[in-house]
């Protein structure tokens, strides 16, 4: 999925929950509880179900009509273009607390203070959240899809597309989580900057010039990360 890019984010925006006039997004705005996630973070079966049958109840899932095929399928697509501007909405905030995060650990090295370490800790805590509503959203998304397509087998080719590109973003998501979700997460984010700013010495100050020599910079764990979330 292609978001248009947004340079406008602020702080204040990174905790805003989606909201549109035209349809309500899928993403619950409160928060799971533990017992709605299963030993590795991701929700249950069990959860999804039951946001699936509130939204079909709430109608933001349109039920399948074999007798008014056109209208249904108009539906679909306004599900899905809605929905693509919901993950968009969070994608936005996540490349940019990431972003954010990634810059204050290169500036960290060179006035490592407590005022620094702080504001490691807010971007950080801000990408692990955002990283975790795309992650609920986009197994929302295949979970939706998935009850459509087991519902009726004449669902518009749209539908499919965008379901095996949401399973794509998750699984990069997931590995994403699993990064910066860990107990030493900024320190292997530093561990990586580290090697990172010695070969950027030699290239370029700029850390998006990174995309330039790829193949010559060792892929660390801090590479990945970014290279993942602006793919």
């Amino acid at each position: 999925m292609s978001c248009p890019s947004k340079t406008s984010i602020t702080d204040t925006e990174l905790s805003q929950i989606y909201s549109s006039n035209q349809m309500p997004g899928i993403l619950p705005s409160s928060a799971f509880s533990a017992s709605d996630r299963d030993i590795n973070g991701m929700l249950k079966d069990t959860t999804l179900r039951t946001i699936i049958s509130s939204l079909k109840n709430a109608g933001i899932v349109p039920t399948p009509n074999l007798n008014n095929t056109d209208t249904y399928l108009s539906k679909v697509n306004e599900l899905i273009t809605n929905t693509e501007a919901e993950y968009c909405f969070y994608e936005s905030r996540y490349k940019f607390s990431l972003e954010k995060l990634l810059n204050v650990i290169n500036q960290g090295y060179m006035n490592n203070t407590g005022n620094v370490q702080e504001i490691i800790q807010k971007y950080l805590s801000s990408t692990q959240e955002l990283n975790q509503r795309l992650n609920d959203l986009t197994q929302i998304i295949n979970g939706i899809t998935e009850d459509m397509l087991s519902s009726t087998s004449d669902l518009d080719k749209q539908v499919k597309m965008f379901d095996d590109k949401m399973k794509i973003q998750q699984q990069k998501l997931q590995a994403q989580n699993k990064i910066i979700s860990s107990g030493q997460a900024v320190t292997e984010l530093n561990k990586q900057m580290v090697k990172f700013t010695e070969e950027k010495a030699k290239y370029s100050n700029n850390i998006l010039g990174l995309y330039s020599f790829l193949n010559i910079v060792a892929l660390g764990l801090l590479i990945y990360v970014y290279k993942s979330a602006r793919d």
